[in-house]
């Protein structure tokens, strides 16, 4: 997903062609040679101890869990399954209810932004919020910060990275590793505790396709290797690295954002180049992954990637043995917008496995509550399917510190 280039209208659901253009800031690249180097006190109040000492056997990790689940409403529960979009460069009236509705989490984008100083600010006051709640769950602050042209903080005090096509260039891990810790060292700093990244899709044929220069390059074990060496160095950091985007767009020269991508290769050839690098990052204990909004019609003629049973259940999780959290491509996106009703990918989502459903822009989260709360009374979902993904998103927080164990 890249940040959308519209700024969403609170309240009710509204089409596209309603949303309020944001005012974007001009931001500036780097720190000039000139400029007087600050010495940056980091407090980060997400995080109470590192990733890797955090790490719990998985048996006591379900009852942690599990002990923390049986304290939640079903509200709340529901609520763990959206990550959302606010408004404003402020804890407001509406960022606020997330909190209280039990949101998961919040992804900032370009209108949330002003200056670190108020990054800073903004995210500790969501943090705050977040753990007012009855049980305390921390939010995933999460941003789209891959480098190149997809970088949602551009000041002076945060590194202007080429793409990462460029990094894929010189076929060095230890070179990814640096790079994913100084992008998350920073984004950290920020109060951000997540990133939609890295790029696992592959380079398609040049200039023709969406993803382009974000790939890390065209050979599939060589980007797998990379994207490995990327998620070591984003942990290092403190920072979930979001693998992205599974089972591949980088075949696809049609744009998600406005219509649905087809993807009509046979499934022998899928499996041996563009799925090929989410394997070995899943082999190496990759604990997040954003999908793909792309119809693969050789594995589900039916339903894209995002919706299909056949693809996170059957492919991702039982074939290709991932454990971890399943995050939706944003919600509003025209591939599934103008394809399926809220409902219809609400149930789908569901049903295929998929855990944490991104509300990047339009949608309303009360109003996506009671959507799930209908498919649940109607028995067209059951709980057990919510609380399915609710406690894998849940473990992963536990992991990085954002529940009170």
């Amino acid at each position: 997903m890249t940040p959308p280039t519209q700024k969403p209208v609170s309240g009710r659901l509204l089409p596209p062609s309603l949303a309020v253009p944001a005012a974007f800031l001009v931001l500036a690249t780097l720190v000039s040679c000139s400029t007087t180097a600050q010495k940056v006190t980091s407090k980060p109040e997400l995080f109470v101890e590192t990733a890797v000492r955090r790490r719990r056997s998985p048996e006591l990790e379900t009852r942690l869990v599990r002990k923390i689940m049986r304290t939640m409403t079903l509200h709340q529960k529901i609520g763990q399954r959206f990550i959302c979009w606010i408004e404003g460069t402020e804890v407001s009236a509406q960022a606020a209810e997330l909190a209280r509705q039990g949101a998961a989490g919040i992804i900032l984008y370009p209108w949330n932004i002003e200056d670190p100083g108020q990054v800073r600010e903004l995210t500790a006051s969501l943090q705050r919020a977040a753990r007012e709640s009855d049980p305390p769950i921390g939010f995933f602050i999460s941003v789209d910060q891959e480098g190149g042209r997809v970088a949602a903080f551009r000041f002076r005090e945060t590194t202007k990275l080429a793409p990462a096509f460029y990094w894929g260039r010189y076929e060095d891990p230890r070179y990814v590793k640096a790079v994913a810790y100084i992008v998350g060292r920073e984004i950290r700093e920020l109060g951000c505790n997540m990133n939609f990244a890295p790029v696992l899709d592959l380079y398609g044929t040049a200039d023709a396709t969406i993803i382009g220069d974000r790939s890390l390059g065209i050979d599939p074990r060589t980007v797998g290797k990379l994207g490995t060496a990327y998620l070591k160095g984003a942990r290092q950091a403190q920072i979930i690295p979001v693998i992205k985007h599974f089972p591949g767009h980088g075949s696809s020269t049609v744009d998600s954002h406005g219509r649905l991508p087809v993807v009509d290769i046979p499934e022998d050839q899928l499996l041996q180049r563009d799925f090929m690098p989410f394997r070995i990052a899943i082999q190496a204990g990759a604990e997040a992954l954003m999908t793909a909004h792309v119809l693969f019609p050789q594995i589900d003629p039916q339903y894209p990637a995002t919706l299909s049973k056949r693809v996170l259940r059957d492919l991702l999780r039982e074939r290709f043995g991932f454990e971890g959290v399943i995050v939706s491509d944003g919600m509003a996106m025209g591939a599934l917008a103008e394809n399926f009703t809220v409902a219809d990918t609400l149930k789908l989502m569901i049903e295929a496995g998929l855990d944490l459903i991104l509300v990047h822009s339009r949608y309303d989260l009360v109003e996506l509550k009671l959507e799930m709360l209908r498919l649940l009374y109607n028995g067209e979902i059951t709980e057990a399917q919510i609380d399915e993904g609710v406690e894998r998103i849940l473990r992963l927080k536990l992991r990085y510190g954002l529940l009170a164990d």
